[in-house]
């Protein structure tokens, strides 16, 4: 994935899994996410490598949201 092919604004996941998080800035291979830490209730940012970001839906990011909150329900 190229620097290029992500820009602020968009949803992004790391590839090893996590929260969704909103691309907020990208300079060189360098991505800046910005994202909800429900545990803590508070806003978190980072500075990743682009190379170990996927880019995702939004509502794809929502629909995961959902079903690991019906799997903890469940337990």
């Amino acid at each position: 994935m190229a620097a290029a092919s992500i820009e602020p604004g968009d949803v992004v996941m790391l590839k090893s899994g996590g929260p969704a998080m909103t691309v907020i800035e990208v300079a060189d291979n360098i991505v800046t996410c910005l994202w909800y830490a429900d545990g803590e209730e508070v806003l978190r940012t980072s500075s990743v490598p682009v190379i170990a970001l996927t880019a995702v839906e939004h509502d794809d990011a929502v629909e995961d949201e959902d079903e690991d909150i019906e799997e903890e329900e469940d337990d």
